[in-house]
């Protein structure tokens, strides 16, 4: 015997499905994630750049001009 689907029933599947599913924007952040993981240059600015925060290395920048005045530095 062939057993019956509601409409409802479908939907509700439909619905769980959609809520699993990877948009073409999750894809591309993935995408994007693993080009920068898989990039060692990056890799090693970024490990870097958090080394020098931990240490407090760092300077506020609150305008437009504090940030050219460090590209000039």
């Amino acid at each position: 015997m062939t057993e019956v689907i509601s409409i409802e029933q479908i939907y509700e599947e439909l619905k769980m499905i959609e809520r699993t599913m990877a948009t073409k924007e999750d894809v591309k952040a993935l995408a994007d994630t693993i080009g920068i993981l898989s990039n060692p240059e990056t890799m090693l600015r970024i490990n870097e750049s958090e080394k020098a925060i931990k240490e407090g290395k760092v300077k506020e920048v609150t305008s437009v001009q504090d940030m050219l005045d460090e590209i000039k530095e």
